[in-house]
């Protein structure tokens, strides 16, 4: 058991978890806040978004967080990291960012990715944000190339990389309180399943 970032096994310590660990990945604009707001709240869980430290950042600088995503010193990440990885080994969370899968690893009951195609999540963005579609398309495409070359110098992760997750929920559809419904049935069913492998195992 552990987390999937060598850099963070430092800070691990024997523990037992008293709750769940749900990781909840996406893009930006995927939808994962909504998702993750839904899941909490079925499971009796609460929730922590890494995403809040990056925009305290963002604030106490005055920028945007596109431009936060781009200039934010490594001990920001460390920092989110660090948090991440401390509520994934208490439990009771549902973690949301875009590595927290990869730093709660197997300290995660599920780990969850969002599927979202660029241009719906561009035209979120864009609603959200006030923005023209062709500029929130230009502002999550630097995004996201920011974030993977951030990952990558900092862990060598490579956010393409889909192999660590145990779910995927489709966000492409109309209807966010469906979607919300199907996610929170997909992952309870995941969940049995999980425990009855466990108990099989044990």
């Amino acid at each position: 058991m552990g987390t999937f970032i060598k850099y963070l096994k430092k800070f691990e310590k024997p523990t037992k978890k008293k709750g769940l660990t749900i990781t909840i990945t996406g893009l930006s604009g995927s939808g994962k806040n909504t998702i993750a707001e839904a899941i909490a709240k079925s499971l009796k869980l609460k929730i922590f978004s890494a995403g809040d430290i990056e925009r305290k950042f963002a604030r106490q600088r005055k920028i945007s967080i596109y431009k936060a995503s781009t200039i934010r010193p490594k001990e920001i990440d460390y920092e989110m990291d660090k948090t991440l990885l401390k509520l994934a080994m208490k439990g009771g969370y549902v973690l949301i960012g875009r590595l927290a899968g990869w730093v709660a690893g197997d300290w995660a009951d599920c780990r969850v990715f969002i599927n979202c195609q660029k241009r719906i999540r561009a035209k979120r963005i864009a609603k959200r944000d006030n923005l023209t579609f062709k500029e929130a398309l230009v502002k999550i495409k630097e995004r996201d190339e920011a974030d993977k070359k951030r990952y990558w110098n900092l862990y060598r992760i490579n956010l393409n990389e889909r192999k660590i997750y145990n779910l995927f929920i489709d966000n492409n559809k109309p209807g966010i309180e469906k979607i919300k419904k199907e996610a929170v049935k997909k992952i309870k069913n995941f969940l049995k399943k999980y425990e009855r492998n466990k108990n099989t195992r044990n």
